[in-house]
């Protein structure tokens, strides 16, 4: 078309010439006329240039000819050729104005197409950091993270592998096109392969044909093309992941545009897996500060909060409440004769059966040395009788074989019972129980006390 509007205005033949290595193809406007050194256009070079190829001339070009220069476009250079020479500097500096326009005129038509691509881009980099927000602190999270790193690159496969950093290796965390049961077991240490590689330079990899580059792999069965991507997932300096794709759905190799599009998703997505680890940590955080790190039971911070919970959901509700609050008989003594170890061990026991004793949405707590608390919604004095006799008989009853406690040492609990009040405050419900269970001390111990 250039080509053609070019010979109308200057009422002459011209023609546009593509110039590669590969060859020089020409496109010629009316009268259709080719340059005697020009070779025959390659097999589907139409589609590349978006043009029909010319016939063969009907009359020589002549062999005095102009040379316009347009540019590098599609990794050619183009040309605009015309019979004869400029005679003066006018008509030099005309030629060189109407190479600039016909330049930008070639140009136009890709960098729409680039800017199309650009906008695609975009667009899907928004869409896909919206959708994360959503996902964020969930399971689907990794599957999201592929399957959209797979679909921006047009492949079939692909597998998304996240840095573990207390065991210092890289696992698989999920696929797109297989099932991830055929890799779950895959630990990837850095540096090692494709995966590691990547994670090492912290740099993408774009790889035509496997064959072609040494010290990597050799293809397994499941690919269908030697071609791949594997693009670092990076967030504050740090690689949290390694997303790699194989197999373009239409059959050739992986290029620059599926590289971009799958690194303007990368950023994103390793945003994400932050967020996400940081969330993990701060979940960790949260339980470790309520956990006693002896008995693996709720620690005296989190009773407090409970129970305050407790009672105001049994007022809003109408429902019992029960406090109950145990101590280990003549724990000190124990102690001191037989040393801390020794201590610890008979704590953790304890600590066991009362988890064994009581019901899952029970709350089982150490408020202080040999201390327990437990707190028991919908409980009322029965109930709670019934599970302060059941912990009192398996704490007398329980083997010492094991450990460091001596076979034949007996060891008993005493406990001390109260209910919720209508018009009980915290601190008044705890105290009645610490009189209940000072009055099981005090009648012998190893018994149980209710104060009401």
């Amino acid at each position: 078309m250039l080509a053609e509007r070019v010979s109308t205005i200057l009422d002459g033949p011209v023609s546009v010439e593509r110039r590669s290595p590969a060859g020089t193809l020409v496109f010629s406007g009316t009268p259709a006329l080719r340059a005697p050194e020009a070779l025959p256009m390659p097999q589907g070079a139409e589609a590349v240039a978006g043009a029909e190829p010319t016939e063969a001339p009907a009359e020589p070009w002549p062999l005095d000819r102009a040379e316009i220069p347009l540019g590098t476009h599609g990794g050619a250079d183009w040309v605009l050729v015309l019979p004869g020479r400029p005679e003066t500097a006018r008509d030099e500096e005309f030629l060189q104005e109407l190479g600039t326009l016909v330049g930008a005129a070639l140009a136009a038509p890709a960098l729409r197409e680039a800017a199309g691509r650009t906008e695609t881009v975009v667009a899907a980099a928004y869409t896909f950091a919206r959708r994360l927000t959503r996902l964020h602190g969930t399971a689907p999270l990794p599957q999201f993270i592929i399957d959209s790193l797979a679909e921006a690159a047009h492949a079939d496969l692909g597998a998304l592998a996240v840095y573990d950093e207390t065991a210092g290796h890289l696992r698989i965390a999920a696929t797109h096109g297989y099932p991830a049961v055929l890799v779950e077991h895959v630990r990837v240490l850095p540096g090692q392969g494709v995966i590691g590689r990547v994670h090492d330079t912290r740099r993408p990899m774009l790889v035509t044909n496997l064959e072609e580059v040494g010290g990597l792999h050799t293809r397994r069965p499941r690919y269908k093309t030697g071609s791949f991507l594997a693009v670092p997932l990076l967030a504050n300096g740090e690689v949290l992941g390694v997303a790699s794709l194989a197999d373009r759905q239409d059959g050739r190799p992986f290029d620059k545009t599926n590289l971009t599009a799958v690194r303007a998703l990368a950023a994103p997505a390793a945003l994400a897996l932050l967020n996400d680890r940081l969330a993990h940590r701060t979940r960790e955080l949260a339980h470790a500060a309520t956990i006693d790190p002896l008995t693996g039971l709720f620690n005296r911070r989190y009773f407090e909060t409970r129970i305050e919970e407790e009672m105001e959901r049994a007022r809003r509700y109408a429902h019992d409440l029960a406090l109950l609050i145990a101590d280990i008989d003549n724990f000190k003594q124990l102690n001191d004769q037989l040393g801390h170890l020794a201590g610890d061990f008979l704590l953790k026991q304890v600590a066991d059966i009362l988890k064994r004793a009581v019901r899952v949405f029970d709350v089982c707590t150490r408020i202080g040395g040999e201390e327990f608390a437990i707190l028991m919604p919908r409980s009322d004095v029965t109930n709670g009788l019934m599970v302060a006799e059941r912990i009192r008989q398996r704490v007398e009853s329980a083997s010492r074989e094991a450990g460091p406690l001596p076979a034949h040492l007996r060891v008993t609990i005493s406990l001390g019972l109260t209910v919720l009040r209508a018009d009980t405050a915290p601190q008044a419900l705890i105290a009645r129980a610490d009189r209940a269970l000072y009055r099981a001390k005090a009648d012998g111990k190893n018994c149980v006390r209710v104060e009401e």
